[in-house]
This record gives structure tokens, sequence and C-alpha cells, in this order.
């Protein structure tokens, strides 16, 4: 299938691992110029390596800076720098780490306030630096990683079920916004994968349980009905195509990519 994005520039956030590193990889080999940020510099070069050997233009169509996506300042910089390295952005993908694990009582003011800039004042500021120029050339495609905890609350996740919701339906407000000016704007919500957020989480299960390792994935699984964890690249592939021009009647949708962990109808 042509994707219809050749030649077209793409900025990735947290792009250094997981989910931004798959989906920067998967639009650098599909001719799209990648610009690629993440707040730890030595992962983020090997990725952007990674990309640069996949891309079109070799190492020309790939831009890599450190920044911190909470840093609003840093942010409209590296907008800046992409447009005028590789050109206007076509596709956005808003993603950020996911904030720590507890339950309520676990929780202070500074961590709420912490999550809150990570997973929802962070996707306004990217949203309104690069939206408007969007609209403006009349073609566009907005991804935000958000998580199943906007479709089913997650155990032990208190933080992210209440955060994520927030951000996606921002998303899907902008979308209507967006729509008559050609530009898309989708949320996706991954489930257990195998990213380093999650082996956090494997982690924390462990230290509160006394588990191994092996017990609590296989806990999970067994609330999986594909029976496995899955791939970053598996995301990837679904953020690709809803930034794809075949995926332009798509826009204001959060789907789900979970291995049918959810248990509800919609």
């Amino acid at each position: 299938m042509d994707l219809e994005i050749r030649g077209k520039t793409a900025l990735i956030c947290a792009a250094s691992r997981g989910f931004g590193k798959a989906t920067a990889l998967r639009l650098a080999a599909e001719g799209v110029k990648v610009a690629m940020c993440a707040r730890g510099r030595e992962t983020l070069d090997e990725a952007a390596g990674e990309a640069a050997v996949l891309a079109a233009g070799g190492a020309r169509d790939v831009l890599a800076r450190a920044v911190d996506v909470t840093d609003a300042g840093a942010m409209r910089n590296f907008v800046n720098e992409t447009e005028q390295v590789l050109g206007p952005i076509d596709l956005l993908l808003v993603n950020a780490g996911g904030p720590p694990a507890g339950r309520f009582a676990d929780l202070d003011s500074d961590q709420w306030d912490a999550a809150y800039r990570l997973n929802l004042a962070s996707a306004v500021d990217l949203c309104r630096l690069v939206m408007p120029g969007m609209m403006e050339r009349g073609w566009g495609r907005i991804v935000q990683v958000t998580s199943v905890s906007v479709k089913q609350p997650v155990e032990n996740l208190m933080l992210s079920s209440v955060i994520r919701p927030a951000a996606h339906a921002l998303a899907r407000w902008l979308a209507v916004e967006a729509a008559p000016r050609g530009v898309t704007v989708n949320s996706v919500a991954p489930g257990f994968h195998t990213t380093s957020a999650v082996e956090r989480l494997i982690a924390r299960k462990m230290e509160d349980t006394g588990c191994t390792r092996e017990d609590v994935i296989a806990g999970w699984t067994r609330d999986i009905p594909l029976g496995r964890l899955g791939d970053p690249d598996e995301l990837a592939a679904l953020i690709v195509f809803l930034m794809s021009g075949p995926a332009g009647y798509i826009t204001g949708q959060c789907i789900a990519s979970d291995g049918g962990w959810v248990k509800g109808t919609f």
C-alpha cells in the first residue's frame, strides 16, 4: 500500500526508545524526513543513527535533539529548527513517558502537577505550535500516544487513569476544529507492550507482591486474549497508518492496541 507520505516531515517526541523510536524508524523507511527528540542524548543518537540508515536521504533527512517535552521554550525552538532544516511539519507524534505508578494515597501534589505537565500540558503546547501551520497548508496528521487507561482504569495507575483521558479529550476536540482544514487528530491507546515503561511496572509489581518477573507477566497475559505482550513496532504500524493519506477519513478516534485486554464494547 502506498501511504502517500514520502517526502513529508514528521516530528516525533520521546523518540529514543519504545513507541517513539519504532514510529520514527517506520516513517524513515517510508521516505519521511524525521525530527526526533527525547531527554536522553545517548539513546537518542543511537536511534537517530538507525533512522538515518533507513531514510531516503540518509542523515540529512534526520534531525535529533535532546529536548524535554515539558520545556515549552525548548520545544518551540525544536519546532522552529525542524521547519528550517527539514521543512514544514506534516506529521506529529505527541508522546511522552507515562507518570509513575501509585494509588491515590501514595501520590502527592507535586506528582499530580508533574503528570499534568508531562501528559496534558505538553500536548497542548505541541499542538499550539504545530497544528496552525498544518491547517494553513490544508493537510496534516496528529497522533497522540495515550494508554488503555483512557478506556479502562488500570490497577495502581491512578495518575495515568485520570490524566490520559483528559489528553484524549483534547485530541477529540482538536479533531473537530481541524477537520475542515484537512487535518486529522487521533489517539492510540497501547496496552502492555515490551517497553521500558512496562519494565518499570513489572519491577514495581515485583516489589509490592514478591512475585517473580515471570509471575507478573503471566498474571497480565491471563487477561489478554492474545496471550502475550505487544511489540512496540506493532503500535508503530498503527500510528504510521493513521498518519497516512489513506487514513484521511479517520479522526477524533482513540484506538486500542492491547491484544483484547479492554473489556468494554467501545
